[in-house]
């Protein structure tokens, strides 16, 4: 584990460590938790060095979306609010019945990268949902939650304006190939996350997956998103059979995927958005 100081009151964990990135807003009285990542130990003990080093507790955890390697270590927040858009807790309880079943997860284990990532899962659901935005205030400094959609329906993003920083969960992926092949992915809405990012006044950037950044990141991968977007939209209307849009898809460059299936199922569900808008 290597915990990042993004900023004089942000932290992250962007190594690869806890699988999903996590990260964490020290606020004047409290600290608040983004994702909880997939990886117990390390969850455990970054929350106690921030809690000795910082004298403050953790209060809230964050939720971005509802991928297990972004919510599978709530379990050392569960003393903590647990906070998720509307969309996100349905589909955590939905996982919770179908997927994440202890005997799936014994499954998973089999397969794992790293199966130590899993010991000790327990689901634990949000406490407080919202619809749209969620603010939470502590003196002077104020954090937005919003849900924009785009990876999934109900991805969010954490702002602190105070702090100059956005924790975008898997909206954004640095330099690897997003993964957009989730039953809910729409990439119009994803276009239009990122444009949202882009017009608030920040500096750091801490993504799903990959390292901190600051713009540029989120500036390579819109232009690569619209840039397939605008391809699709134009063989679809010029008739062309999906598969001749996937491989004309595929050609256009960009950072290659962390799993060689997902790029061409990310391409079929950004596809698959387009042609029924």
């Amino acid at each position: 584990m290597n915990i990042k100081k993004v900023t004089e009151n942000v932290y992250a964990i962007d190594d690869g460590s806890t699988r999903g990135n996590v990260a964490a807003y020290v606020l004047p009285s409290q600290i608040l938790a983004i994702d909880s990542g997939m990886h117990l130990p390390i969850l455990k003990s970054f929350r106690e060095k921030l809690e000795a080093d910082t004298g403050k507790k953790f209060t809230t955890l964050i939720i971005t979306h509802t991928h297990g390697d972004h919510v599978f270590g709530n379990k050392i927040y569960k003393d903590c609010q647990i906070i998720a858009s509307k969309k996100t807790n349905e589909r955590m309880e939905e996982n919770s019945k179908i997927d994440w079943t202890p005997e799936k997860i014994e499954e998973w284990k089999k397969t794992a990268e790293d199966p130590t990532a899993l010991e000790g899962v327990e689901i634990i659901l949000p406490s407080l949902t919202f619809k749209d935005e969620f603010l939470i205030e502590d003196q002077n400094i104020t954090v937005k939650v919003k849900n924009t959609g785009g990876h999934t329906d109900g991805s969010s993003y954490v702002y602190c304006s105070n702090y100059k920083v956005l924790t975008a969960g898997d909206n954004l992926f640095n330099d690897s190939f997003p993964w957009g092949g989730d039953k809910s992915a729409n990439p119009i809405k994803w276009i239009a996350a990122l444009k949202e990012y882009l017009s608030l006044d920040i500096e750091h950037f801490i993504p799903g997956h990959g390292n901190v950044s600051g713009k540029d990141k989120i500036q390579e991968f819109l232009a690569y998103l619209e840039k397939v977007t605008k391809l699709m939209t134009k063989m679809i209307a010029e008739n062309k059979s999906d598969d001749e849009i996937i491989k004309e898809a595929n050609l256009i460059s960009y950072h290659p995927p962390r799993r060689e299936q997902w790029k061409e199922l990310t391409l079929k569900k950004w596809l698959e958005v387009l042609k029924e808008k």
